[in-house]
């Protein structure tokens, strides 16, 4: 089982995007969402911290990062 905390795009360059994570950015593939199109306010959940493989809705990803912050005490803000 894997837990991702989800990723928000500030920037699609082609096949490529630049996201922000707790504060981190990173650049990673968008390969893996062939049927999906991806825009800056989007959420992906990043495996191997370089391919998104999945694009959640803002609602979700919101949810997931309040219950990291309940349960781990992490802050995303």
């Amino acid at each position: 089982m894997c837990i991702a905390i989800p990723a928000q795009v500030l920037e699609v360059n082609g096949l490529h995007a630049r996201v922000e994570r707790c504060g981190e950015q990173l650049e990673v593939s968008l390969l893996l969402l062939t049927e999906e199109s991806v825009t800056p306010g989007d959420y992906l959940i990043i495996q191997a911290g370089a391919w998104a493989v999945e694009k959640i809705a803002p609602e979700e990803a919101l949810e997931i990062r309040r219950l990291f912050e309940e349960f781990a005490g992490a802050n995303f803000n």
